[in-house]
């Protein structure tokens, strides 16, 4: 079977997570996902999105594979330059952030972060 892939590249700017939800919830109810996936995987790239620009450089990428259509499993990655590896880190009740990589631990199937080249993917999967 032939995977599926869609991307979009994303400008390193404050309006690139609401892009990348638009782009994600238009391609997986395209793909006939539940709503529940569509949703938390809005909320998962969201939270990746917004670690590249605050903390990587241009060009940004988002990509949305499914590698079987038959299961409702997908993955999705944020790439973008800049070798930082990001990690989890526990926020205290009254930090402004630092929650991210901990939600998409405990809501993803499972992810992970690669470098290449001076580049950083993070990435996870979700679904059934």
């Amino acid at each position: 079977m032939t995977p599926r892939i869609e991307q979009l590249d994303l400008d390193q700017d404050t309006g690139a997570p609401r892009q990348a939800r638009r782009f994600l919830s238009t391609v997986l109810l395209s793909w006939g996902l539940p709503a529940e996936t569509v949703e938390t995987s809005q909320l998962l790239a969201s939270e990746l999105v917004s670690n590249a620009v605050l903390h990587g450089r241009a060009p940004i990428n988002m990509s949305i594979e499914r590698s079987d259509p038959s299961v409702q499993v997908i993955r999705i990655e944020v790439s973008n330059e800049g070798a930082g590896v990001p990690t989890r880190r526990v926020a205290g009740e009254t930090d402004p952030s630092g929650r991210g990589l901990q939600l998409i631990a405990d809501l993803a199937r499972t992810w992970g972060v690669s470098t290449d080249h001076g580049q950083t993917r993070v990435w996870f999967e979700i679904g059934s």
